[in-house]
């Protein structure tokens, strides 16, 4: 068993979205295999704080580039102060805990001071890319204007530790094959990187006891962050249209929050196109199952390059029917018209079309609801995914794989 020290930028109870909560599932079984864990996370929504939390040691002492709820920023200057701080404080928890390897969960605003830490105290270290914000760290090229030059020059000066320069990255893992050539697109040397994919812990996920049944009127969920990206607008514009061209009223749920003008945005366009919301708001991890079961169609309308999809995952698990863009790497386990039906990114007539589809068509339902519950039995689940890591990890810290 190894002394493992994990280093991420949120960490439950404080959170945003699914993959800290994740972290935290991860963490729980890594420890019940026996392993010994220590959580160093931010300071993010309690202070600095020590704590004991699932049985295992929390260190709360990082610091955030720049407080979530802020635009993201990618100023130098605030990289290396807080870098300065994290790595002080890394060093402190390796003197405490002595750790037999590194695993870097997320370093989104945390900036990679850490990472940067371990690797010049040569313990070992796992990196897992779940988005890809890494790029932000590449150092400026050499652009011939002055600003050119001189970022160009701090970047490998002042500045150098608040780059990629010198990071060896040698252990990385990536959540899906689109987030790996995301990332290489963006100059993040991570070729050498293995695709892992995340899963989900399928017992808090029961499978409904009918699936494929339709409520009146049918009930649709919308499950996530609430950001423009997300493109909820585009699955209240579908259900207008629906309501308009086929007089197809149907219940939504939105749970989820985000940016207070664009949550203000959708609640705008439902009472203008006469629909039946609910915004649920920020709902609580554990009351989610209910809600996946309670509902008749999952929709998931982004038009961002997802890195994964969690939310599908929990929907399908749940025997619930997906309907969900595909560009990203839920695409990746998304097959149209086999385990869930897909459409093209904001495009509301394909989604309303898909809808009316899944409403009409009760074998499809039930079909789609099956094989999305396999496909999670199969393929992802947990119990794999932290099979697949832990195995990852034992390879680095043999030295393997670097």
């Amino acid at each position: 068993m190894a002394r493992i020290l994990t280093v991420t930028n949120l960490y439950p109870p404080h959170y945003l979205g699914g993959y800290e909560l994740l972290c935290r599932q991860v963490m729980q079984e890594l420890a019940a295999r026996g392993h010994e864990i220590m959580v160093l996370t931010s300071t993010h929504g309690s202070g600095e704080t020590v704590e004991s939390l699932d049985g295992l040691e929390v260190r709360r002492t990082l610091l955030l580039d720049t407080p979530f709820g802020e635009p993201a920023s990618v100023s130098r200057m605030r990289r290396l102060r807080a870098g300065r701080h994290n790595a002080r404080n890394f060093r402190d928890a390796v003197q405490a805990f002595h750790p037999e390897l590194v695993f870097v969960w997320s370093q989104l605003r945390l900036t990679i001071a850490c990472t940067r830490a371990s690797e010049a105290l040569g313990l070992p270290t796992v990196c897992t890319m779940n988005d890809p914000h890494l790029g932000s760290f590449v150092a400026s090229p050499l652009r011939p204007t002055p600003k050119g030059v001189v970022r160009w020059l701090g970047d490998r000066t002042v500045f150098r530790g608040t780059t990629l320069l010198g990071l060896r990255l040698d252990r990385v893992t990536c959540i899906s094959k689109t987030l790996k050539d995301d990332l290489l697109a963006l100059n993040v040397p991570v070729e050498q990187s293995q695709v892992i994919y995340q899963g989900i812990p399928l017992e808090q996920f029961p499978l409904k006891e009918q699936p494929g049944t339709l409520g009146a009127p049918p009930r649709l969920l919308y499950a996530g962050q609430l950001h423009p990206y997300k493109g909820v607008h585009t699955l209240l514009e579908g259900a207008g249209m629906l309501k308009r061209d086929h007089n197809l009223s149907l219940q939504l749920s939105i749970a989820g929050d985000g940016p207070a003008e664009y949550r203000e945005q959708l609640m705008r366009q439902a009472d203008e196109e006469g629909l039946n919301a609910a915004f649920l708001g920020r709902v609580p991890h554990g009351e989610l199952p209910a809600l996946y079961r309670n509902n008749d169609i999952f929709v998931f309308a982004s038009t961002w390059r997802e890195p994964f999809g969690l939310t599908h995952l929990e929907a399908m698990a749940s025997g619930t029917p997906v309907i969900s863009t595909c560009d990203g790497g839920h695409g990746e386990f998304l097959r149209h018209m086999e385990n869930a039906l897909t459409f093209e990114k904001g495009n509301a007539r394909e989604l309303a079309a898909r809808i009316l589809t899944l409403v009409q068509d009760g074998e499809l339902r039930g079909r789609l609801a099956l094989s999305g519950r396999r496909e999670v039995e199969e393929n992802f689940t947990m119990k794999r995914y932290v099979d697949d890591l832990e195995r990852f990890l034992w390879d680095a810290q043999r030295g393997e794989g670097a």
